[in-house]
């Protein structure tokens, strides 16, 4: 019978069959509700006792000056960790040990010089901490004076929020006109997501601004590039992408011509 509690005996005291079955055949752990009710109950105990609260579903033993928890030699005990973000680590073969929390900002690296094997560390500043390159050889025509999207794009995740980006582009295109034009004028944007972060004005790399008689058609292939240093200060995946437009109607310009590669690099570089 479960929350029998505590019997004492006393000299004289007849042992029914009932006592026999509640506090002797099924009561090897007495059960009470709390440890205040234990301890009204069991005013003297004896080294050895047993006892389970359904309060707070705790086995506790006396070791003859305390009531005391009995924890599983194999479960990872509530007293190895000390604070918020600890963790928990192994020094050696099934030997458990904690590992207190770092700073902010910091990340864990291996260390086999640490007695974990684990240490919290700062990220390093002015250090190369990640390297994507994106590649096409896609061709896209474009043939308009709005913004249109080159094909060229990569995506990163800064580790930090202090990190920069720095961007360079390398991009094949051929300009040319498809009727009698003075001039071929082709624009470039480099973007963040949607947002302009170094437009034509500012010096775009490799295009050339086309100027002959009127009464001819113009062409011309080469690459393009940008190179900016960006601030995007997020640890969200961003994409980076270029975009261009023609100057006017019968211009026109393909990136990527005749499956001729492009590429993209990123490189987050430790504030």
């Amino acid at each position: 019978m479960a929350g029998a509690g505590y019997k004492s005996w006393v000299d004289g005291d007849v042992l029914s069959a009932g006592d026999v079955n509640t506090y002797l055949m099924q009561q090897a752990v007495m059960v009470f509700a709390d440890a205040s009710a234990r301890s009204t109950a069991i005013t003297a105990p004896s080294e050895g006792m047993v006892t389970y609260l359904t309060g707070t579903n705790v086995i506790e033993y006396y070791d003859g000056a305390a009531w005391v928890g009995i924890n599983d030699a194999d479960a990872i005990q509530n007293s190895i960790v000390d604070a918020k973000g600890d963790l928990i680590a192994a020094t050696a073969d099934n030997t458990p040990a904690r590992l207190a929390v770092g700073s902010d900002g910091q990340y864990l690296k291996a260390d086999s010089g640490e007695a974990t094997g684990l240490v919290w560390s700062t990220i390093p500043t002015g250090k190369i901490l990640q390297v994507i390159q994106g590649t096409t050889s896609t061709t896209v025509t474009i043939s308009t004076t709005a913004m249109t999207d080159t094909g060229l794009t990569a995506t990163i995740t800064p580790s930090a929020a202090t990190s920069k980006i720095l961007v360079m582009t390398n991009q094949s295109f051929f300009q040319y006109s498809t009727g009698a034009r003075n001039e071929i004028n082709t624009q470039a944007n480099l973007l963040r997501d949607s947002t302009v972060i170094q437009d034509a004005s500012s010096g775009v790399q490799g295009f050339a601004r086309l100027y002959l008689s009127s009464s001819l058609t113009m062409q011309t292939t080469g690459r393009q590039g940008f190179i900016y240093l960006d601030s995007p200060a997020t640890t969200s995946a961003i994409t980076y992408k270029t975009q261009a437009a023609v100057g006017a109607a019968n211009e026109n310009v393909s990136f990527q011509p005749n499956s001729l590669d492009s590429a993209i690099i990123l490189i987050e570089v430790g504030a």
